[in-house]
């Protein structure tokens, strides 16, 4: 028998997308809550950062952009690489990553001093938008944790930075995205191993990836905002918001119970001294204005 195509036999599910305005603004509570819901799956592997990895391949096989032979079969495997590190090395997988090279066009060549690698030829940017689009749809389809439920989540709080390469990707995808007070978001990442220890820096920090995805982010009516604050004060309306947007069926039993697992979170800002906190606000000021957050001069 013919082996019919990676994906054709799949029903059609719903993906969307949960991000962040820079992490640690409450993504993960979103996506475990929505998870929860009785017509919602997780894609597996976590935090796949799916849309990182096509942005970072995209331009090395355009030949408007960076295409060279070289580097478009580096860059392809190193992209299929980091599939299988993220989602597994499984056959559904594999099948996903060889129908993609075949929609590409990929053929298998020895380059000069390196193992035989696919080489896929010059590829338009429509082309390129039809391949990876047809191949996150079924490899995330092919990793669901629950294959019986309509909706799939995909949570990478980076997602909110290829906004536009997502809905060129996904046109009939959804988005939630999470916004946080950029003073609380900076003081979350001096807790982490890879986030800057000292306050001021991490408010520099914060205030970059801010103002990146603000540049990035034009109105859609397929992006939802959320504000961690909101969620935090009023869970209930803001959760049922959500579910609206997403299309979801409503569900008391599960709007009551997902209500009641949102969590105030730490305010760390009481901990620092006043010119530090100041001079947070100071790095974080337009940020703070153009995102609709109180600066000191006004909360004073």
């Amino acid at each position: 028998m013919q082996e019919a195509p990676f994906g054709a036999d799949r029903p059609t599910r719903r993906l969307f997308f949960v991000g962040g305005v820079h992490g640690r603004t409450g993504t993960s509570v979103v996506k475990r809550l929505l998870c929860a819901h009785p017509q919602v799956s997780a894609v597996s592997g976590g935090e796949t950062r799916m849309l990182e990895a096509v942005s970072e391949v995209w331009p090395m096989l355009d030949p408007d952009l960076g295409y060279t032979p070289g580097t478009a079969s580096t860059a392809l495997a190193e992209f299929a690489q980091h599939v299988r590190e993220t989602l597994g090395d499984t056959p559904e997988v594999q099948a996903a990553l060889n129908g993609l090279s075949a929609d590409l066009g990929a053929g298998s060549v020895r380059l000069v001093g390196r193992p035989r690698l696919p080489l896929p030829p010059p590829t338009s940017s429509g082309d390129l938008v039809r391949s990876f689009g047809r191949f996150v749809t079924d490899v995330f389809a092919a990793c669901a944790l629950d294959p019986a439920r309509p909706y799939l989540c995909e949570k990478t709080p980076s997602n909110a930075q290829y906004i536009r390469r997502l809905r060129l990707l996904f046109p009939d995808a959804r988005v939630v995205v999470m916004v946080r007070h950029p003073v609380h978001v900076a003081l979350s990442h001096t807790r982490r191993d890879w986030g800057p220890p000292d306050p001021v820096e991490a408010a520099h920090y914060t205030a970059a990836y801010f103002r990146s995805w603000r540049e990035a982010f034009s109105e859609d009516s397929a992006v939802l905002l959320v504000r961690h604050e909101r969620l935090v004060s009023e869970p209930g309306q803001v959760l049922e918001e959500v579910r609206a947007f997403l299309g979801l069926t409503a569900d008391a039993d599960w709007l009551k119970w997902a209500g009641g697992a949102i969590r105030s979170s730490q305010d760390r800002t009481t901990s620092l001294p006043e010119s530090g906190l100041a001079d947070m606000h100071t790095a974080l000021a337009l940020e703070l204005e153009q995102h609709g957050y109180r600066t000191r001069t006004e909360s004073s």
